[in-house]
């Protein structure tokens, strides 16, 4: 080789040369890199807190509680630290003491080894046990590497079985080490040797020198062991003996046995290490062995032999067939198709029939039938009987068999045909034969062949059968046949005919028509010392098959096929399930694989595809037993990604070895680049945790503060396996050969830049032109290279490249493919610095003639800092196929290569433009010149001392040392962090006149104008760094979106310091460089998120929610915040509420269709909201401000519904106000002192806007108030709505208009309603004229619906107590007394008695079983029953008395209000049933179907929009018809709270959270962070909900504080 006069540096590279590379070293920061790794494994904690250094590595499980997510798919480590694995509180298994096991040792005992078998506790997390709430933790320190197995194990409460769930997988890369200094990984540089190329092993000194300057620092060597006679690297004769040629000639000749040997080799690879920094990776091959091992002959049960797999005989047959018919065609060729065809056509017709291979598929049927004859008639046989329902008489038998007797027939052939085959385990010609009990079985019961049939008649149909079965086993032979033929004509045709394959020429002994199936080996009988042969399967391949299936086990005929592609040197080896199969196999692989761990760092596993698992399991293990830090990589070609996770998971393997040669153009090496190469620029990192969020993970047990992670761990996800990406690997073809020579330099160039472990072989950048023959070839390398020739200097220089890179956190990517032009740009987050290759790639002599891609411009994306090198080949000095062939020493092509460094390669490579665009940002473009196909170009880049000052200032600011951010929230309350958080684009446009930021769809309109906009988003693109996300795009484009963030804070004025802060943040973000700008606003946005969410969880209080062990409480607790806030007035009259802060504040229904004006706030939506919104996170004040606004519109004894302000309310429901009043005893009863109590009750004044006409002021309080409802009620309500019409409601008949309640003094009940008017929840107005449902309610419930008796008892018991404490003045109501029937006075003085509340109460608790219960039959002259309408029993009707009797009897949530509120009134025992069945029938994935399915009403699927024509559902008829309302669901969690017995209340904390487990996913993974109004049917979405309701969150809240109050 020679280098070309363009290099003016001397022969040895040139000063310029040997700076470059010093400056290199100096760059390489491994010291760095150790410090790292010892600081994220150290075992010393900064303030004695476990979690600041060490990495915290989390695996939720899933299913029971017992499953591993992901499908079970194996999770990595990135690096040693704390395992922590969640079983999340109300999976099933939590409540059951569950333990995890794990086959990692936790141990300190050094000499303890790994035991796959044995399995150890794994550690408990939690402080505290598990209380239904918490999820339980169980955490392990994790300080060895390896692959480890775990499982969950649990006792049955009820069986006592102990019970395990399926095995999980996690697993732990290991730190390399050269010289105890830890190396990164992707910092291998590996170049394989083939071992018989290396001469003896006085030589190969020389050879790892050479590779230690190249900057190689890990080799590959074939198999050292002894090779078979064939000359194969991978057919070893003797898997524990050292090859002697290594040891041949030289000081070594003295080394004779193994021991010697094996201290050799080992001294070698311990000096390779120290002396030259280079470690060592062997070849293992565990599948076969060479064809003629001695101990082949002493272990035959070893191989694949006609013994132990008998179902080889027939292809042995064949093949040893085969071979005497090529032995007939010695000295003759095969050089087209016809003279193959002749040769296929000999075969089919002279080969295989004599071998009549049928014998050993089909039965022998005149064997059969004489078993027959003698068995099945014999008296001593115990027929089986004809089923009764098959007798002669029935009617099936007229059907199916008089009218089709060949179907009773046809069902018995496949059934025989299927189970009533046997195969004797000899596997001889007629093996197969019938299981006669079996078969006998479905002929005794089979009516046609049992029924008046004579035994000759007998005979001759079990005689049909059975040549019907034999038919379709004829059908498989001769497919098989087919098969055979087909793959004999393929093979010869590939080795003697087609154009790419060895044209083999003459056939011969050695070069025969088909190589041998199997080797023959003589094995001696030790008993008798006789000898027979033995036939043993040779090992192979196939194409496309499945790698998990052995395809020489009896489950295959691959064999008998000729599928196989076989290696006629290699036996397959045998090994069985387990050691005790055959143990001497197993115990000489076990001693070879250790052998060569401890000699070796690492292993390369041959063939690791047609491994099986529980072998290569068992070898690794034995391999780490002895070094437990072995590097493990291996080929797998599966085909399939799924198989490639397996084996990486069964196996613990740390890298799969990838081929850049395998890719045909640029485009797919720019994909494959992007697959194994690395993250992108600018990827999403989590912020740093300061003090004060490292505390709130602390203080959560492990949980997270909205979420079940917490902030501090890393949630393991599957990943791709590592590559180990080689430019060329052994087998491969050359660039040469595939390519040409020039794109030898830049596909090298390119692979150097990927981030992972890369290789190349021996020879490829000597440019050797073909591929060394494995078996053939006998010259060795050249031990004295010339380093400065050729492109050997260049390899030193992309090997200290890569090393840069790895060691140095060069760990982001960016790839951009420009024709053959590669331009790929490594970037290190923690040095702010680039290193860019620019590549023409060279895959044809043709493109290489192609002038486009020479002159191409660049886009480089910042400041070049330094030019290091640019090269290309110029000239080859020998033609392709021409080159010198030394007999002796393996030599390559030789090459001119020109090489520039620094500035010195501007004009002859590229030339530089820098300019400011419009922003003011550098620009700088790179002008190629001449980049011919195969040049190469490498140079650095840097971000300005600017922007990494900036970078600086963000980091701190983040890391909140000083407290800023923190202080910044003290002033700040939670309506102030509704307009930071939350705000829809309705809402926020109504306020400031501009709403939620859009980008690009699909992304569109963000969710909230708040952070929780954004952060959703950012979620979303953290989860799978999707940075092609268009707001990513739109964030790198301009600063429009961190601009709108600050802006709007200027809403609130206790969000000034929050603004502040940001402000300082985004005034640096705006100087770094685009592409790092989403990185970093992702950082600024979740830390200010996770303050203002932790911030906002503590202004709640010493609350339920602040001090719950349950994140999803805290979660909802948060989603609250987004509902209250400042948008359309509560009411606009200023007198209400006057002098209030935030007066205007109100509660919004839901998101995004009841957010503003008049349909923002609704006094139903609002009162069943309250208490969950407003009380459960300790939000007094705003919850009597809600109480006071709606009062201040109480009306005909009535709140409204629709409150618009106050300025046009409707006042058409019934129920609202009596959820009104469950909020004011809610709101009481939550009030922390009796002085407060009094004050809200006697001295909260409420201004009247529609004050009676007999009220002297306009003030009242909320004991006045209440007092009026009742008194309105009691007296019974008579209106028709103001302005009642077309004005109000375009839909509404007439008579729906009218609004009557009155009270039923027999039971207590308020009957109220009409048919044209729904006055509850369930308020469906039929839209729709083409179905004639227009203007007629869907569910109008009149009567006295169950959850208004309920809480009109509720408030009566409660008003009655405190008037008993003296606390409320009024004790009853006035009604009017019953008219004496003597008395004819008619003036209007009517006389009126006093009903008590406590009287009242008593009357409703008398009579509600007797009207509301449905009970047995026999028991319905206990009630008041119509049994002609009764369709389901033991459940509460959902009404009393309307007008559409079937309706009293409709199964519907409601009766989980009533239960929540009224307990009382049930009787236990009906009460517990009835739960029990509305679980079984209503209960939905996260809502409640609003109707029994077993209804003829449901329909459970709501469409708003389909006017279909069909009454029932056209335009959404069946709102409350069946379709699953979310807020109901919180109320079934009350009803078993209320009545449903357990043995502690950790029980039944675990059982409500059981219910919730869908609702904790879909909180997790909504984009507004909450749940929603409803879904269809069995949670299936539905488009016409909202997205986020009020009530939805309420309720679910409200179940856990209710469950807390009972446990107080």
């Amino acid at each position: 080789m020679r280098i070309s006069n363009n290099n003016s540096e001397s022969g040895n590279c040139g000063v310029e040369y040997t700076k470059l590379i010093d400056s290199f070293s100096e760059k390489i920061r491994i010291k760095d890199h150790c410090v790292n790794i010892s600081t994220n494994t150290s075992t010393e904690t900064k303030n004695n807190n476990s979690n600041i250094n060490q990495d915290i590595y989390t695996i939720t499980l899933v299913g029971n509680g017992s499953e591993p997510p992901f499908n079970a798919k194996g999770l990595v480590l990135p690096s040693l630290g704390t395992l922590r694995i969640i079983i999340p509180a109300g999976l099933e298994v939590a409540s059951y003491n569950p333990q995890i096991y794990t086959n990692y040792h936790h141990g300190t005992d050094p000499t303890s080894s790994f035991q796959r078998d044995k399995f150890y506790i794994f550690h408990k997390g939690n402080i505290i046990g598990y209380n239904g709430n918490n999820d339980l933790i169980f955490e392990q320190k994790i300080e060895k590497y390896g692959c480890f197995d775990y499982y969950v194990e649990w006792e049955e409460v009820a069986s006592k079985n102990v019970k395990c769930g399926q095995i999980g997988t996690f697993q732990i890369n290991p730190m390399l080490k050269i010289n105890q200094q830890v190396i990164p990984s992707e910092s291998i540089c590996l170049q394989t040797f083939l071992t018989k190329c290396m001469g003896s092993i006085d030589q190969w000194e020389k050879h790892i020198e050479t590779a230690s300057k190249l900057g190689f620092n890990m080799i590959h060597y074939t198999p050292v062991q002894e090779i078979g006679e064939s000359g194969s690297s991978y057919s070893i004769y003797d898997q524990q003996s050292i090859s002697s040629k290594i040891f041949e000639g030289g000081m070594n000749r003295k080394i004779i046995n193994e021991d010697e040997k094996l201290l050799a080799l080992s001294s070698f690879i311990s000096d390779a290490e120290k002396k030259y920094g280079v470690l060592g990776m062997i070849d293992l091959v565990w599948n076969h062995t060479a064809n003629n091992s001695a101990w082949l002959n002493q272990h035959p049960e070893a191989g694949y032999n006609t013994d132990n797999s008998p179902h080889l005989k027939s292809a042995v047959q064949l093949d040893q067939a085969l071979q005497d018919y090529g032995k007939t065609l010695y000295g003759k060729e095969i050089n087209n198709i016809d003279q193959l065809n002749d040769v296929i056509n000999d075969v089919k017709t002279k080969v295989l029939p004599p071998l009549k291979l049928w014998e050993y598929y089909v039965l022998d049927i005149e064997k059969e039938v004489e078993i027959f004859k003698n068995t099945f008639f014999s008296s001593g046989r115990v027929k089986e009987q004809i089923p009764s329902s098959c007798s002669t008489f029935s009617p099936s038998f007229l059907k199916n068999i008089i009218s089709n007797p060949n179907h009773e027939k046809h069902e018995q052939i496949k059934s025989i045909s299927k189970n009533g085959i046997i195969r004797a385990p000899s596997y001889e010609r007629y093996s197969l034969h019938i299981n006669l009990d079996y078969t006998y079985k479905v002929l005794d019961t089979s009516v046609t062949f049992s029924n008046n049939s004579s035994p000759e008649e007998q005979i001759q149909k079990y005689r049909d059968i059975l040549s019907i079965v034999n038919l379709e086993i004829y059908k498989d032979f001769d497919h098989d046949t087919e098969a055979i033929l087909k793959n004999i004509f393929e093979r010869i045709k590939y080795e003697r005919v087609s154009d790419h394959g060895p044209k083999l020429g003459k056939i011969t002994k050695s070069k025969p028509l088909l190589t041998s199936y199997f080797t023959i080996v003589q094995y001696r009988d030790p008993n008798n010392s006789s000898i027979r042969e033995i036939p043993l399967a040779n090992n192979g391949w196939i194409f496309n098959h499945n790698p998990t299936v052995d395809f020489a086990s009896s489950e295959s005929r691959a064999y008998l096929r000729r599928d196989v592609i076989v290696w006629g040197d290699c036996v397959k080896m045998r090994y069985g399930q387990s050691p005790s199969d055959n143990q001497w196999l197993w115990n000489h692989m076990k001693t070879y694989t250790q052998n060569m761990a401890r000699i070796f760092h690492a292993i390369r596993i041959d063939n690791c595809h047609s491994t099986p698992i529980h072998l290569a399991q068992y070898l690794l293990d034995a391999a780490r037993e002895i070094r437990p830090d072995i590097y493990i990589t291996c080929e797998l070609f599966t085909g399939s990604e799924e198989i490639d996770y397996f084996f990486v998971k069964k196996l613990g393997i740390n890298s799969l070895i990838r081929e850049a040669m395998q890719c045909g153009d640029s485009s797919e090496f720019t994909r494959v680049l992007y697959r194994y190469g690395g993250r992108p620029i600018g990827s999403i990192q989590e912020p740093p945790i300061g003090e004060y969020l490292n505390g709130c993970c602390s203080r959560n047990l492990g949980g997270g503060i909205i979420s079940p992670n917490d902030y501090a761990s890393k949630s393991l996800k599957p990943s791709l396996p590592p590559a180990l990406f080689m430019d060329c690997t052994h087998d491969n073809e050359t660039p040469h050969q595939k390519r040409t020579i020039a794109d030898t330099l830049s596909n090298a160039a390119i692979v150097a830049m990927s981030a992972c472990a890369i290789g190349s072989t021996r020879g490829y950048d000597e440019i050797f032109p073909k591929t060394i023959d494995l078996v053939n070839e006998t010259r060795v390398y050249n031990t004295n290279v010339n380093l400065s020739s050729g492109i050997l200097p260049i390899r030193s220089l992309l090997s200290k490249i890569h090393l840069e890179l790895s060691c140095n956190g060069f760990d982001e990517i960016h790839i951009h493919q420009d024709g053959n032009l590669i331009f790929i740009q490594r970037y290190s987050p923690k040095l702010n610095e680039s290193i860019f290759m620019v590549a023409h790639c060279s895959f044809s002599n043709q493109q290489q003639q192609q002038q486009q891609d020479n002159d191409k411009e660049l886009h480089v994306p910042c400041k070049i800092s330094q030019f290091l090198f640019g090269a290309k080949i110029t000239n080859t000095h020998i033609n392709r196929n021409d080159w010198n062939t030394n007999t002796t020493k393996l030599n390559g092509i030789e090459v001119d290569c020109e090489i520039h460094y620094h500035d010195k390669v501007l004009n002859q490579f590229c030339q530089i433009h820098e300019y400011n665009n419009e922003n003011g940002a550098l620009c700088t473009t790179l002008k190629l010149n001449n980049f011919k196909a195969g040049s190469i170009l490498f140079f650095r880049g840097e971000i300005p001392k600017p922007n990494i000052e900036s970078i600086r200032k963000i980091e701190q600011l983040i890391l909140d040392e000083n407290n800023q951010l923190c202080k910044s929230f003290d002033n700040v309350d939670l309506i102030d962090m509704n307009v930071l958080l939350f705000r829809i684009n309705e809402e926020e446009k109504q306020v400031i006149g501009h709403g939620a930021y859009h980008v690009q769809n699909p992304v569109g309109e963000l969710s909230f104008c708040g952070l929780q906009g954004f952060v959703t988003e950012l979620n979303q693109i953290a989860k799978h760094n999707d940075l092609g996300n268009q707001l990513c795009g739109n964030l790198r484009k301009g600063n429009w979106a961190i601009d709108y963030i600050v802006n709007r804070l200027d809403q609130r004025v206790a969000l000034k310091s929050v603004k502040q802060w940001l402000t300082q943040c985004f005034d640096q973000l705006k100087q770094l460089p685009r592409h790092l700008i989403p990185m970093y606003f992702y950082q600024i946005i979740m830390t200010t998120y996770r303050f203002a969410t932790n911030k906002s969880i503590e202004k709640m209080g010493n609350s339920f929610v602040k001090e719950s062990d349950s994140w999803f409480s805290r979660a909802l607790a948060l989603t609250s915040i987004q509902f209250f806030g400042v948008s359309t007035p509560l009411i606009s009259n200023p007198n209400v509420l006057e002098g209030v802060k935030d007066r205007e504040a109100s509660l919004a229904a839901g998101f995004p269709h009841f957010a503003t004006g008049y349909m923002r706030s609704w006094g139903r939506d609002t009162f069943i909201s309250l208490r969950g919104i407003l009380l459960v996170t300790n939000r007094y004040r705003e919850a009597i401000n809600i109480i006071v606004g709606f009062g201040s519109c109480l009306r005909f004894g009535l709140i409204p519904n629709l409150l618009d302000c106050g300025t046009k309310p409707r006042f058409n429901s019934r129920d609202s106000v009596w959820w009104y009043l469950r909020s004011i005893q809610d709101t009481y009863n939550c009030l922390p002192t009796e002085k407060e109590k009094d004050q809200f009750l006697n001295q909260t004044k409420v201004y009247r806007l529609f004050p009676p006409t007999n009220y002297i002021s306009p003030i009242s309080t909320i004991a006045e108030i209440i007092q009026e409802i009742l008194q309105a009620h009691a007296s019974g309500i008579h209106f028709r709505e103001p302005n009642a019409g077309r004005e109000i409601d375009d839909r509404m008949r007439d008579e729906g208009f009218n609004i009557s309640i009155d009270l039923n003094l027999t039971n207590g009940f308020l009957y109220g309603g009409n048919r044209s008017n729904c006055g509850t929840w369930m308020d469906k107005m039929g839209e729709s004229t083409k179905a004639n449902n227009y203007g007629e309610p869907a569910t109008p419930r009149d009567g006295a619906p169950i959850e208004i008796t309920a809480m009109l008892y509720s408030t009566l018991s409660w008003i009655s107590d405190l008037y008993k404490l003296d606390k409320f003045k009024h004790g009853g109501v006035e009604i009017l007394k019953s008219k004496d029937n003597n008395d004819n006075n008619n003036n209007n003085n009517s006389k009126t008695d006093i009903l008590t509340y406590q009287d009242w109460s008593k009357l409703i608790e008398t009579n509600f079983e007797k009207y509301y219960y449905v009970p047995s039959s026999g028991d319905d002259k206990k009630y008041i029953i119509n049994s002609n309408y009764v369709h389901r029993r033991f459940i509460y009707k959902d009404v009393v008395g309307s007008a559409n009797v079937f309706s009293d009897y409709q199964l519907r949530p409601n009766i989980c209000v009533a239960m929540s509120f009224a307990p009382k009134l049930f009787n236990d025992q009906h009460a517990n049933k009835c739960i029990d069945i509305i679980r079984n029938s209503l209960v939905g994935p996260i809502g409640m179907k609003t109707l029994d399915p077993n209804d003829p009403n449901y329909h459970g699927n709501y469409d708003n929009s389909s006017d279909s024509g069909y009454k029932p559902t056209s335009r959404g008829f069946n709102y409350h018809n069946g379709p699953e309302w979310v807020w109901c669901y919180g109320f079934f969690l009350e009803s078993i709270v209320q009545f449903k017995q357990f043995p502690s209340i950790s029980t039944k904390n675990h059982l409500i959270n059981s219910l919730l487990i869908k609702h904790k996913l879909y909180i997790q993974n909504d984009k507004r962070f909450s749940l929603p109004e409803l879904t269809n049917r069995e949670g299936s979405f539905c488009k016409d909900s909202c997205d986020s309701q009020a009530w939805s969150i309420a309720t679910i809240l409200a179940s856990p504080y209710q469950l807390s109050i009972t446990k107080n």
